[in-house]
């Protein structure tokens, strides 16, 4: 049977859920494992299955653990979260956060840009534009796949060593990154992005669709970025005081 601490000032449920993270944070439990069932648990620590399953639900309720549909539970990886407030790359996020980016190229060519593309690069119809689509890794895990457009002015990309971070690319060619726009939303894994990231297809997926400018208000890019949502998250830094409307 396992122990619990005996602060009884506390209700077992919590003991039992403080004991859990306890061990996660010893690395007796590892992230993307699953955890025994509710029965195990319950014969494991001598309790009901409904005080477990109040103890896991604290859990899941903190995001320590995450529910996968007819999988059962499992412990979460910490998602790597990137702030909306600063103009910061995949590259640079996974930097910060103490994380080790990578980056496999899928493609680089030159193509005729579908609508949306045109439209945001202020291209004209006949014109062609570089299209890349690499995979994003974080921790050798896919966690992004992406797809960038430039415009045609841009072609000397296919001669760069296009795995390192594209923001660096371009501010090596003395190309200043200004302001942008980002629209998120939410769609369901085709099987080739399934693949790629190593999902199941039609499991739900972070879409996020970006246009780039340089300082002097011209279009870089136009991207899209389809992202595993278990390992990646968008942080808005709201403002401190709320007013009420």
């Amino acid at each position: 049977m396992a122990e619990v601490t005996r602060d009884r000032t506390s209700p077992l449920y919590i003991r039992i859920a403080e004991d859990i993270k306890s061990r996660i944070g010893k690395g007796e439990l590892l992230p993307n494992t699953r955890i025994p069932t509710e029965m195990e648990l319950s014969t494991r620590y001598g309790v009901s299955r409904i005080t477990v399953r109040k103890a896991l639900e604290i859990l899941v309720d903190e995001e320590i653990l995450v529910r996968k549909q007819q999988i059962g539970i499992f412990i979460s990886d910490k998602k790597l979260s990137r702030s909306l407030n600063s103009f910061m790359g995949f590259s640079q996020t996974c930097e910060v956060a103490g994380h080790r980016p990578g980056t496999r190229l899928l493609s680089a060519e030159l193509v005729r840009a579908a609508v949306m593309h045109r439209e945001a690069l202020k291209l004209q119809e006949e014109d062609m534009a570089i299209r890349i689509r690499r995979l994003r890794y974080c921790d050798d895990l896919p966690v992004i796949l992406e797809e960038n457009h430039f415009p045609k002015e841009y072609a000397w990309l296919l001669a760069e060593d296009l795995s390192i971070s594209l923001h660096q690319l371009l501010q090596n060619h003395g190309i200043v990154l200004g302001n942008g726009t980002k629209t998120i939303g939410v769609c369901y894994a085709t099987r080739e992005e399934a693949e790629w990231l190593e999902i199941k297809e039609k499991d739900a997926l972070i879409v996020s669709r970006d246009v780039v400018y340089n300082t002097a208000g011209e279009p870089v890019y136009s991207g899209k970025e389809t992202i595993n949502a278990d390992r990646y998250e968008y942080r808005i830094l709201a403002n401190s005081v709320w007013k009420e409307a």
